[in-house]
């Protein structure tokens, strides 16, 4: 199916955004680990798990955004 300009970009910015904040989690809870502060293991913990459904709730909102894109334009080309 064709895309749009638009959709591209969006498509792009998911990924993206799904990638780079999955490697910025791991990154930044690794240094909250290596800072070797009292109760870093767990603030550690805390950020990965949030991080990561941060990043995955919003590469899936954006990719259903194309989705309904898709679905609206197999409505228009059936009329």
């Amino acid at each position: 199916m064709k895309r749009t300009l638009i959709e591209k970009l969006i498509a792009v910015i998911a990924w993206t955004g799904l990638v780079g904040g999955i490697l910025f989690t791991i990154l930044y809870s690794r240094s909250v680990l290596m800072s070797n502060t009292e109760m870093c293991v767990p603030s550690a913990a805390v950020y990965f798990v949030g991080g990561i459904f941060l990043s995955v709730g919003c590469w899936a909102i954006l990719m259903e955004i194309l989705a309904l894109s898709d679905r609206l334009r197999k409505l228009e080309e059936r009329k």
